[in-house]
């Protein structure tokens, strides 16, 4: 038995998509608060248990019989606290369960980036969830994912209007980006990989660091139109996030992370290639221009489709 958290997510309804679809799919149970989000075509094929996965009751019945997790902590920007304490109200009961239940192995998003010696907002959040897993001696791996191509869609019609899109990271700096889909494809392989049990990091990134004004370039030749980057800074983005009802710790652990991203954290880790024990999808992770012709130009060109 799989277990999947967020399974009506970005990420998590991918890899439920794709142990269902396995040669021999997996037994998959789901944790999701409203089960009849899941997608009609599933709701059949998984169990379900309703609830938060950081309700420890929830954990309990989700986890028991099971054998390997699929774990992702949702964000919540409106949270009381800190990025670390909101990772770890999710984990701490999660340890729990995985050691009631003797659950054998746990596969989770994390972030890239481990060995940076610094305070990284909502990076060293994940940072403690990998600490905590690792503590309980379950196998895991961690997938170290480090700026995520989608977070781009939600500026689809600024593109498209105005021909820019704002971020506060470094103009000139490459920065490391992957595809949520290969962060899927990665997880569901690992999940239906039996041969491994021991503790990794799993770095999983496009195949090139781009800077911001490079990835400007690229989506103006993709959608053949003028795009160019505008850098704002830390303190203007995280007066913004607090305009747009941020809780003020998140905001700041989120301002902390551009400003790690900025630093280099995602080159305190190198990029390599996944290390499976079977042959992987992701010999070629997807470049940049890949990306923005699968998912940038429809929403950029249809933007009432959303992202």
């Amino acid at each position: 038995m799989i277990v999947v958290t967020t399974p009506t997510g970005q990420i998590g309804r991918r890899v439920v998509d794709l142990l269902l679809a396995a040669p021999e799919p997996a037994a998959v149970r789901v944790v999701t608060r409203d089960p009849d989000a899941l997608d009609p075509g599933v709701r059949d094929r998984v169990q379900a248990v309703a609830g938060s996965h950081r309700d420890p009751a929830v954990l309990r019945e989700a986890f028991d019989g099971a054998d390997s997790v699929f774990w992702l902590v949702p964000p919540d920007p409106r949270t009381p606290g800190t990025a670390t304490e909101h990772y770890l109200a999710f984990t701490d009961p999660a340890c729990e369960a995985l050691r009631r239940h003797r659950v054998r192995r746990v596969v989770a998003v994390t972030s890239l980036g481990h060995g940076y010696p610094h305070d990284a907002g909502t990076l060293s959040a994940a940072f403690a969830m990998d600490a905590a897993f690792g503590r309980t001696g379950v196998g895991y791996r961690g997938l170290a994912a480090p700026f995520f191509l989608e977070n781009l869609l939600g500026q689809a019609a600024a593109i498209r209007d105005r021909g820019e899109f704002t971020m506060a990271l470094d103009a000139a700096r490459p920065l490391a980006a992957v595809a949520v889909d290969d962060i899927a494809t990665l997880a569901a392989e690992l999940l239906l990989d039996p041969a491994w049990s021991d503790q990794a990091m799993v770095p999983v990134s496009s195949p090139e660091d781009l800077t911001p004004d490079q990835l400007s370039a690229v989506m103006a030749q993709v959608l053949g139109s003028p795009v160019r980057y505008r850098q704002s800074s830390v303190e203007d983005f995280h007066a913004m996030l607090l305009g747009h009802g941020v809780a003020a710790g998140w905001a700041r652990d989120v301002a902390t992370m551009v400003r790690a991203q900025n630093a280099g954290i995602y080159d305190a880790e190198r990029h390599l290639p996944p290390r499976l024990s079977q042959p992987t999808r992701l010999s070629q992770p997807t470049d940049f221009r890949t990306w923005c012709q699968r998912r940038l130009e429809p929403v950029w060109r249809k933007p009432e489709a959303g992202a």
